[in-house]
């Protein structure tokens, strides 16, 4: 009985470094990832803000860098975690193009007509320049200089100015541009 014990034993001591040796690792798996903060709420007065520039006189923008009359708007950031400081901004949209004599400004946002518009409808010679409370110039598709965030205020208000430009001597018609903004927090 004992030689059969023994004989048990032994068999089960190599069924276990077979097992043991048909398990070996193939290959692995690395599992990685980051716990971050969540860094703030992007709200608008109204989700898809309209910002009316208003009727402009051609005349107004009879010259290439004529201005029009700035409108503020803003982009709320609420419940800002206190380890966000700073943030870039980027407002996407097409560049503005000149027509005629006019002028290249690759820093403003490029018109077009509403919805349904008519065919040639769309005022020439503009675009819409948007700038920081600074009243530095946001180019379109590139990031803003660094925006230092108020760290002992969860909430706060970014505050931006529109208007139109000219690229030359602008022409009547529909002056409507949208654009989409991305920030990046820091």
């Amino acid at each position: 009985m004992s030689t059969k014990k023994t004989a048990l034993y032994i068999a089960l001591s190599l069924a276990s470094i077979a097992s043991a040796s048909s398990m070996a690792a193939d290959g692995k798996i690395n599992f990685t990832g980051k716990i971050t903060d969540t860094p703030c709420t992007v709200s608008i007065p109204s989700q898809n803000r309209d910002v009316p520039l208003g009727n402009v006189p051609s005349t107004e923008l009879a010259t290439a860098a004529s201005k029009s009359a700035s409108k503020q708007f803003q982009i709320d950031l609420l419940n800002c975690s206190a380890t966000v400081k700073t943030a870039t901004i980027t407002f996407g949209g097409a560049v503005a193009t000149p027509t005629g004599a006019g002028v290249a400004d690759a820093t403003l946002f490029a018109v077009n007509s509403p919805e349904g518009g008519a065919v040639g409808s769309t005022a020439t010679n503009v675009g819409i320049e948007i700038s920081d409370s600074t009243g530095a110039v946001l180019t379109p598709n590139k990031a803003s200089s660094t925006l230092t965030l108020a760290t002992k205020t969860p909430s706060q208000s970014l505050y931006f100015n529109a208007r139109y430009k000219s690229l030359g001597s602008a022409t009547t018609g529909d002056a409507n541009a949208t654009t989409d903004f991305t920030i990046a927090y820091q």
